[in-house]
């Protein structure tokens, strides 16, 4: 049926089947029994790279717990390569649902950055550093359900003492629980 769909679309279109795909965009594609497996295990280290940070210590989590986002700081002196960074972390959010929370907590300050936001999107990519092996599975399933994960914090910000949320929705079988453990590692507090 593929085959006869490419035909048809060939006649009207030019096109080529290149095969399966291995890499689109950044992302690795491995095609296994169960499904795909994506990761993007060269852009990181492409990433940490560029930000000299490849011999750096690994962190467990991509936010500290302790430690506050919004201080009054100095601003960070390359404010163009704090949103150039940013920009890279927001499109690893998109198989990296671990890290959603801190980039998009951090990029509410991509207008006026400062050395403590710095500070924490280091801490992003030293957690980068530890997890490059991390893949977002994609896995066959004849389930149609859909599965539901959420984690809210009432005044749990050291910030501004604001009520956080977030949640995660999987169609079909939910088995990305690699990435779902950091997210249960932050709500921990000791």
């Amino acid at each position: 049926m593929l085959h006869r769909l490419i035909q048809l679309l060939s006649l009207k279109f030019k096109l080529r089947d290149l095969g399966a795909v291995h890499y689109f965009l950044g992302i690795e594609v491995q095609s296994t029994d169960m499904g795909l497996m994506l990761g993007q295990h060269k852009y990181i280290l492409d990433i940490l790279t560029r930000a000299g940070m490849t011999s750096c210590k690994l962190v467990d989590t991509p936010i500290s717990t302790s430690k506050v986002i919004i201080l009054p700081d100095a601003l960070f002196s390359y404010p163009t390569w704090f949103c150039q960074i940013m920009g890279t972390l927001q499109y690893l959010t998109f198989i990296r649902p671990d890290i959603c929370f801190v980039v998009n907590r951090v990029c509410q300050f991509m207008h006026v950055p400062t050395n403590s936001h710095w500070t924490v999107v280091k801490h992003i990519m030293l957690y980068f550093k530890g997890t490059t092996s991390y893949d977002f599975h994609i896995t066959r399933s004849s389930s149609f359900a859909l599965h539901g994960f959420t984690y809210v914090d009432w005044i749990g910000s050291i910030d501004d003492r604001k009520s956080m949320g977030g949640y995660l929705v999987f169609f079909g079988q939910a088995s990305n629980a690699q990435l779902l453990a950091p997210l249960l590692r932050l709500s921990i507090k000791p």
